[in-house]
């Protein structure tokens, strides 16, 4: 087996470690309303988050990527794999999600990634694009958590200038007010 590449990620969002978690885990289907990567996702296999549901993201209308949760441990972790679609040169990905709660309704979401691409030797450069679009992802999810607000890649570069001036810990909502 190839030697994966690893990508680390995080951000933290000022809402409850229950929030947080239905929207990364029990509504793993919707996960278009904050990643302002995609066009669309819904659930392919199971309607709720849990150990085995799969859904489908559609990057455009040509590109699309298919994820399982393969573990979880409630309101803690849990792991994403990417096991289909036709993404150009992503072999395989595994995302590790974790929820670190800093204070009462501030979580820190950190992402892991674990991926090998085909050429191998694209991987040097796919790094960089990946973790800056896992990272964009956990934005639009903070800005959807501290406003109610869907993202999308209309609205997300005035998102992510304003996400670039809040102050450490500052949630976008007193931003906004």
């Amino acid at each position: 087996m190839k030697k994966l590449r690893t990508l680390y990620t995080d951000v933290t969002i000022n809402a409850s470690k229950e929030n947080v978690w239905d929207a990364l885990f029990v509504r793993f289907g919707e996960v278009h309303l904050y990643n302002p990567s995609l066009d669309s996702s819904h659930f392919i296999k199971g309607g709720k988050g849990a150990v085995g549901c799969e859904r489908q993201c559609d990057l455009d209308s040509k590109t699309r990527i298919v994820e399982r949760i393969v573990k979880a441990e409630e309101l803690k972790k849990f792991t994403i794999d990417i096991y289909d679609g036709n993404m150009p040169m992503l072999e395989t990905m595994i995302v590790d999600v974790e929820l670190i709660e800093l204070a009462s309704k501030r979580i820190s979401v950190q992402l892991t990634a674990n991926f090998n691409t085909k050429p191998s030797f694209m991987g040097v450069m796919m790094k960089g694009m990946m973790r800056a679009k896992l990272t964009d992802m956990l934005i639009g999810l903070k800005y959807y958590l501290e406003t109610g607000t869907a993202v999308s890649k209309k609205t997300y570069k005035p998102i992510s200038k304003m996400y670039q001036r809040l102050q450490a810990n500052q949630s976008f909502q007193s931003a906004t007010n």
